[in-house]
This record gives C-alpha cells, sequence and structure tokens, in this order.
C-alpha cells in the first residue's frame, strides 16, 4: 500500500504512537510489520485490554481516498451508541485487535488499515470497496 506523503506529513511526530514494534515510515505514522499504520491522538492514562476483555469503543471509519479522509462508512457516536466487542479472539477486523492491543483506556488512535487487515469480501457492505484502506479514529471508552 503506499501512504500520500502529504498525508504523512500532516499528521503528526511518530514519537507519540505508543504502538509496540513499530518501523517508522515517516515523521507521521508507525508502521507494524503486519501493515498496519498508527498514531495516537490522546495518550489513554486506564489500564490496557488483555485477550478476551470486552472493549467499549467510539469509531469512526472511512474510506482512505487520495490520501485522506473520503466517504465515511461507520460513526458509532452518531448511531448513538459504542461498539462492544472482546479483544482478540477474532470478532472485529484484525486491525482493531491489533491497534487496540496496546492502547490505554481513555486514549484515542488513528489507525490506517490495509486490505489485508480489513474485511473479508464476504463482509464488505455497499459502503466499502473490495481492496480499500480503510482509516478508523478509536476512543477506548471503557474495558470490562
Amino acid at each position: 500500500m503506499r501512504i500520500g506523503f502529504a498525508f504523512l506529513i500532516a499528521l503528526g511526530t511518530a514519537a507519540s504512537f505508543g504502538c509496540k514494534t513499530p518501523q517508522a515510515v515517516s515523521p507521521a505514522w508507525s508502521i507494524l510489520p503486519s501493515g498496519l499504520g498508527c498514531r495516537d491522538l490522546v495518550a489513554g492514562t486506564g489500564p490496557t485490554p488483555r485477550p478476551g476483555q470486552t472493549c467499549v469503543v467510539y469509531a469512526t471509519g472511512w474510506i482512505e481516498e487520495q490520501g485522506g479522509k473520503g466517504h465515511v462508512f461507520l460513526d458509532t457516536r452518531k448511531r448513538g451508541f459504542p461498539d462492544i466487542f472482546p479483544i482478540g479472539v477474532g470478532r472485529v477486523i484484525k486491525g482493531w485487535d491489533e491497534g487496540l492491543a496496546t492502547m490505554k483506556k481513555g486514549g484515542k488512535r488513528l489507525l490506517r488499515v490495509p486490505p489485508s487487515l480489513g474485511y473479508s469480501p464476504a463482509e464488505l457492505g455497499k459502503d466499502i470497496p473490495a481492496g480499500a484502506t480503510l482509516l478508523f479514529e478509536l476512543e477506548l471508552i471503557d474495558i470490562r
């Protein structure tokens, strides 16, 4: 996957990402070996979720278009309730499981999810084209 250079520069510094084992490819994103890009927007102060624990997450999702946020396909705040799911057990896309695994409660993170960590062809809705790179802003509001 290619990331637009201007988009990378506009997103901040790699030092504050908080993702484990990152390979910095620019001052903006931390890219994990899986291809997941992450950037902390707000560092949380609570615990980090363990596999099997339930995460309560507000999320906004966009289709990446021309190196930036394009069409919105998910907005849990607008919907009126957060997503609630166990982490690390395959109930959400791989990009979410991996991106949330190093967050702390109260944190907010931007994820750039390549197609390999996103939705399978069977899961794609009418709003998500096949092979799309997705951008998510996730806020970890609770861990149960």
